[in-house]
């Protein structure tokens, strides 16, 4: 009787400890060095990266953001995106933001495209995931576009790890649009499947 006793209560020592080793990982997991930040996951794949819980939502996974090629053809998508600034334009609020991140199927090169191309400098940049896994940056300035809503420039910046990319599309060049090392540290936060 007294082993069972001790037994059970073991039991209950182990159960109690695995379930607070659980809570302390997906809080880390989570909440990285920002415990307001916002997970994105990859429903097919169970990737995630975080952004900055300020000025971020994200969307719904029925959520589309695009760029068409001339024909109307959508060449660049991401589903369930994370928005920056969400509505920032008064001429525009529902379809206005100052940037958003996303998992893609597309290429850096498709999105270039889609973005009207132009000239830029792309660069690579070595950097260390959340997971300790090395990975590329691959970004570029662009011009920005026209219209009441168009920033100076637009930056855009791919790091593909673990067969699944992730995409920052942000206005840039001018107050209240993203620095480069905050699009760094947002693609820096993925963790791509195992």
């Amino acid at each position: 009787m007294a082993r069972a006793r001790i037994a059970v209560a073991l039991a209950v020592v182990a159960v109690l400890a695995v379930l607070a080793t659980a809570a302390l990982a997906v809080t880390t997991y989570v909440g990285g060095d920002d415990p307001d930040a916002l997970a994105v996951t990859d429903p097919g794949t169970g990737a995630r990266f975080e952004v900055p819980g300020k000025d971020w939502a994200v969307r719904g996974a029925r959520s589309r953001i695009y760029y068409e090629d001339d024909a109307g053809k959508p060449v660049a998508v991401v589903t369930g995106p994370a928005v920056y600034r969400d509505g920032s334009c008064a001429e525009q609020p529902g379809d206005s933001n100052r940037g958003f991140a996303g998992f893609t199927q597309d290429a850096f090169d498709a999105w270039r495209a889609g973005l009207g191309g132009g000239p830029g400098e792309e660069r690579r940049d070595p950097v260390e995931l959340a997971d300790g896994r090395e990975g590329t940056v691959r970004w570029v300035r662009l011009p920005g576009g026209s219209g009441p809503c168009a920033a100076a420039g637009i930056e855009l910046a791919m790091l593909s790890s673990g067969g699944v990319r992730v995409v920052v599309v942000a206005d840039a060049g001018e107050a209240g649009t993203l620095a480069h090392g905050e699009i760094v540290r947002i693609l820096r936060s993925l963790r791509p499947p195992a």
